[in-house]
């Protein structure tokens, strides 16, 4: 014991040397002494060539070198004084197991050699005594019976929580089939959407459930085990740790929640006085500076997009984690990922914004856009779609409204009425009066024309060969354009086919014998009427 403590001192005082010069220290990496599943000391420091690493690995082959009937006897602190300044071996029946130098304290624990080797004493008595209690067949025994118990009990819970979830797969079934008639009459059909949901969301939690009830079993197990008990304590308090973590992020996070929420019914609250007010200046019940009723929609949308953009700026600091470079890492992604894929959008939403406030059209005006027409079902913020009288459905996107020439039949008229009109040529011999009565009375026959206000006829050109008639009149619903003009050209034929008048442009290639003129007395030819 002696020649050993002499030893020792000699190491040790090389290692206070280097600790007081504070070379190469700093740079040593603290080993941690682990026998049994326990921590039982962090060397710091060098003792003459040894490394802390080394002496870490020199420490536990002495350890599990131990003979079993040595274990039960006393471990003893020795201290080795040389040049004024200790250090301290542990020993069991003469056997070193370790030693502490001045150099193991941790400079932001400080603390002494003695108070580290007391620790370290009392960490090896435990470690020994289970090491003991772990080759008692009893012990071992009620172990093993306790773990397979807890196995059963496992496989158990396993089961009954896919019973669970069979039965909450089938409860949330059938809570979406009651619900079909209510999605059908809604006009959208959720239901596979619903299922697919449902089975994934049940397969998650019970995928978790499954795992925590396996993560308790083993840490019920290692805890059974004098050896491996440290493992399954560990394996706990990671749990209580986590939870306790979680509560107090979730206490903590309470005002910021609170104050998010405050915001939110501030900006609704705004959103929903702006809204209000602006569809009534919609229907035309108040009339509000700069709101017109065929831009109020627009611009509810746009005072919409700042409040709520206000808000989100507002309630952003006090979104719990949001200072976490993390949660700011994502909203750089996620505005990169916005700003680049929807730069088309951005542009759509701009030029409906153009349409919505240069009045061009509106939802029920029969338009003609490029080779396209119908009656406008939709003026949406990305697109608009017409029905045409084929009644198909064409979708514009409104860039190209915005770039293309907007042909709009209702909108001179309030009542959403369209004006629809068709031309004729007949020769000069064919007294115009004549030609003005008939066109009229063949729009008297169309029901689907308006009667308020009456059709009216332009002579658009006097032509060399022919004149050159235009029938305009008013047609109640637009998107019956088409079928109302195909009636008007039936009744004119038949209208000129009753008063014997051709339907013909005549053309000349020399001078007729006779001049093309209509003589007075036939100017009110019928169907004309002399006022």
């Amino acid at each position: 014991m002696l020649f050993m403590g002499a030893l020792l001192a000699g190491v040790l005082t090389a290692a206070d040397a280097r600790a007081q010069d504070g070379e190469g220290r700093n740079s040593l990496e603290p080993a941690t002494l682990t026998y049994l599943n326990r921590p039982i000391m962090v060397f710091r420091d060098s003792v003459g060539p040894l490394t802390p690493q080394q002496r870490a690995e020199f420490a536990l082959r002495r350890l599990s070198d131990l003979d079993d009937v040595l274990l039960g006897n006393e471990i003893e602190i020795q201290a080795v004084v040389l040049a004024g300044r200790e250090g301290l071996v542990l020993t069991l029946d003469g056997r070193l197991l370790f030693g502490v130098a001045p150099g193991d304290i941790d400079p932001e624990q400080p603390n002494s050699i003695r108070n580290l080797a007391e620790d370290a004493k009392a960490k090896l008595k435990e470690a020994f005594a289970a090491r003991l209690e772990q080759q008692r067949p009893m012990i071992l025994l009620r172990a093993i019976l306790y773990s397979v118990g807890g196995g059963i009990l496992l496989l158990g819970l396993i089961w009954l929580a896919w019973q669970l979830r069979i039965r909450i797969h089938d409860w949330a079934s059938a809570l979406i089939t009651r619900s079909i008639e209510r999605a059908t009459h809604a006009g959208l059909d959720w239901r596979r959407y619903g299922y697919a949901f449902t089975a994934r969301v049940v397969q998650l939690l019970t995928t978790f459930a499954i795992l925590a009830l396996i993560y308790l079993w083993v840490t019920f197990v290692l805890s059974q085990f004098p050896v491996t008990q440290p493992l399954g304590t560990q394996l706990g308090s990671v749990v209580l740790v986590l939870l306790e973590n979680l509560a107090s992020s979730a206490i903590s996070a309470v005002p910021g929640i609170l104050t998010v929420a405050v915001i939110i019914l501030l900006a609704q609250a705004i959103s929903l006085s702006v809204g209000n007010v602006i569809r009534a200046a919609e229907q035309e019940h108040v009339k509000v500076p700069l709101i017109d009723p065929e831009t109020a929609g627009a611009t509810r949308k746009i005072l919409r997009i700042l409040i709520w953009g206000i808000a989100l700026a507002v309630a952003y600091p006090y979104i719990p984690g949001s200072d976490s470079l993390a949660f700011q890492g994502l909203s750089v992604l996620f505005g990169l990922m916005v700003s680049l894929g929807s730069t088309g959008v951005v542009s759509q939403m701009m030029s409906g914004t153009v349409l919505a406030y240069s009045r061009s059209l509106r939802p029920g005006d029969y338009v003609q856009i490029d080779i396209h027409e119908g009656t406008v079902s939709e003026v949406g913020a990305i697109s608009t779609k017409l029905v045409t009288p084929s009644n198909a459905e064409v979708t514009i996107p409104n860039s190209v409204l915005v770039e293309n020439t907007v042909i709009n039949y209702s909108q001179r008229l309030k009542t959403g009425a369209c004006q629809i009109s068709t031309k004729i040529t007949i020769g000069y011999d064919t007294p115009w009066r004549q030609v003005h009565a008939m066109l009229l009375m063949a729009a008297d026959r169309v029901n689907q024309l308006a009667k308020d206000p009456p059709p009216y006829i332009y002579q658009r050109a006097l032509t060399d060969f022919y004149v050159e008639y235009e029938l305009f009149a008013v047609l109640p619903i637009p998107a019956d354009r088409v079928s109302a003009l195909s009636a008007l050209h039936g009744s004119i034929q038949d209208v000129f086919n009753e008063f014997a008048v051709q339907i013909m442009s005549p053309q000349f290639y020399e001078q007729p014998p006779q001049p093309l003129i209509v003589p007075k007395e036939k100017w009110f030819t019928p169907p004309a009427r002399e006022t």
